[in-house]
């Protein structure tokens, strides 16, 4: 195995360059324990082939444009993963998922995992359904897990798994999530001081909300763009907290 070393580092973040597959058996053998996942892995084909975005395309300007572009994942792919991540996480596991692989991860946990609750998170400003001939999507389904055998505890008290939460404009990843949005299910299921790990960290987002509150945070991804743009993310000043960043509803 590869021995990767952080890609960056500062006193609250650490971020690999490379393969979930890779790094986490690596950060297994170096003892890394994380409390709590938080992450948004690619989804399976048909999601990624049906993503469209309202931003239409160059060669005809009534199409809308298609929104993703990296690899997606199979159901199989997602649940060796999760075994992996499993494995240096201590508590919750919460992830954006497909929501085809919902059902599948609930019959069949990640080794180390249960199943607790699926969740969405409704957008109530997406993007219509451009064909108009059927109902859109307005909202993303999120798996609720807790490492097997250990109480639970969290801090949303009676909330439920649902949050609303406008989407994320202006953002040059494809499938950015909002960090207000990241931000509320932090301080729901995390500590401050508690270590987050994002396996599919993207261009960072849930590494930035992490940072910004007070929380310590491991991010790996495969794309060395994606990896850049984080880095620079991470270099910014804590952002203030307060305003709309702490405004959400309970669905």
């Amino acid at each position: 195995m590869t021995d990767l070393k952080p890609y960056y580092s500062d006193k609250s973040v650490r971020i690999y360059c490379g393969s979930a597959f890779d790094v986490l058996p690596q950060l297994m053998d170096e003892g890394v324990v994380a409390d709590v996942a938080l992450t948004d892995p690619p989804y399976m084909e048909q999601t990624h082939a049906g993503a469209r975005t309202s931003e239409r395309t160059k060669a005809c300007s009534k199409s809308p444009k298609k929104l993703v572009g990296f690899a997606s994942m199979t159901a199989e792919t997602l649940s060796q993963a999760f075994k992996l991540a499993a494995a240096v996480c201590d508590r919750w596991f919460v992830s954006f998922v497909d929501y085809h692989a919902v059902p599948l991860l609930e019959a069949e946990p990640p080794k180390g995992l249960r199943f607790v609750r699926f969740g969405v998170w409704v957008k109530h400003d997406a993007a219509p359904q451009f064909s108009g001939d059927r109902p859109g999507m307005g909202w993303e389904a999120v798996a609720v897990m807790h490492k097997a055998g250990s109480a639970m505890e969290w801090n949303g008290g009676g909330h439920h798994a649902v949050w609303s939460c406008p989407v994320q404009r202006g953002s040059k990843h494809p499938t950015e999530k909002p960090i207000r949005l990241l931000k509320e299910m932090i301080r729901q299921f995390t500590e401050p001081g508690d270590l987050i790990l994002d396996p599919f960290m993207g261009s960072g987002s849930v590494l930035r909300a992490a940072k910004d509150l007070g929380r310590r945070a491991i991010g790996i991804e495969i794309d060395p763009e994606w990896c850049k743009v984080a880095k620079r993310r991470m270099g910014q000043e804590v952002l203030p907290l307060g305003g709309d960043e702490n405004e959400m509803r309970d669905g």
